[in-house]
């Protein structure tokens, strides 16, 4: 029988290699129902936001002010913000809904603690713009800012009044350190095994940007390098690892004017996109590590290894 061909590229001569930091950038109580179908009536999980430091030797790709000699240090999400008062009265309400939560202490103090000064990061890629996940971007006074394409016109404009999650901060990134990437069409992304757009970060097979849509506008995934295996950090491409296994399907709920409601804006791009992580952990064949930013379980088993640890 014909092996699978790996999607992984092969590594480069003199390859370079990056570490992953994880850490609980805060909880939140998740109501299954709002995420898997079918759903046992009742059942709640308090699960992490995960943030994770991403460490890689040394870079110029972003920059006259990056050394290739010295480390490149880059935040994917930031989580929670460090405080119910750091949101805007909207989403704090929304978060009494997410109870109970923990927001305290936020990722930078975390970094502090851990020996790293959070004005050393050089970029924080958000992999989509909710509120558990841009945590306190004024919090990395030196560092750039990426998102995906269509997200800034997210923070701008919303996506309509559909659900007490979707409200967003006009003001959150600073403008003089911000940049969203080119649309998926663009030459600069290329296919890799199912995804057909994906982004080569550094341009040294280290860090693969992937685009992975459904969830929100602009929604990425990021594909990370380590000598020991493959690292894929994949945000809320799913949020319940029973969606990847097959065991559930997306759920859906009735909004208060009788609509059909979806923790994804869309739902049949979000499921393509879980297809695509269930062929792509397949073909890598248990060289690639798929991590989204709520697994209580996953984190449960690794919160030894959180920053200043590596997975």
């Amino acid at each position: 029988m014909a092996q699978t061909r790996s999607p992984l590229p092969p590594p480069a001569p003199n390859q370079r290699y990056v570490t992953v930091s994880p850490m609980a950038a805060g909880y939140i109580t998740l109501s299954d129902h709002f995420f898997v179908h079918p759903a046992e009536i009742g059942a709640k999980r308090t699960v992490p936001s995960l943030a994770f430091l991403i460490t890689h030797p040394g870079t110029a790709a972003f920059g006259d002010n990056n050394d290739s000699e010295k480390p490149f240090r880059l935040m994917w999400d930031l989580g929670l913000r460090r405080a119910k008062e750091r949101y805007p009265e909207v989403t704090q309400k929304h978060l009494e809904g997410r109870a109970p939560y923990d927001l305290y202490p936020g990722v930078a103090e975390q970094l502090s603690k851990g020996g790293l000064d959070p004005a050393d990061v050089n970029l924080v890629i958000i992999s989509h713009v909710h509120y558990d996940h841009h945590g306190d971007p004024e919090d990395f006074p030196q560092a750039q800012f990426v998102v995906g394409n269509g997200a800034m016109n997210v923070l701008k404009n919303g996506v309509g009044d559909i659900a007490s999650h979707q409200h967003f901060d006009p003001n959150l990134l600073p403008m003089d350190r911000s940049d969203e990437l080119s649309a998926p069409t663009n030459l600069q992304w290329k296919p890799m095994g199912p995804f057909p757009a994906v982004l080569d970060l550094f341009s040294d097979g280290s860090v693969f940007v992937i685009d992975t849509p459904g969830h929100l506008p602009g929604h990425l995934n990021l594909l990370c390098r380590t000598e020991e295996r493959w690292i894929c950090l994949c945000g809320d491409a799913f949020h319940d690892r029973r969606l990847l296994t097959g065991e559930k399907e997306i759920g859906t709920w009735e909004g208060p004017e009788g609509n059909t409601l979806c923790i994804h804006l869309d739902k049949e791009s979000a499921a393509e996109s879980i297809r695509r992580l269930q062929e792509f952990e397949k073909a890598a064949n248990g060289i690639v590590e798929l991590i989204a930013a709520h697994e209580d379980q996953w984190w449960e088993t690794n919160k030894h290894k959180a920053f200043p640890g590596t997975i």
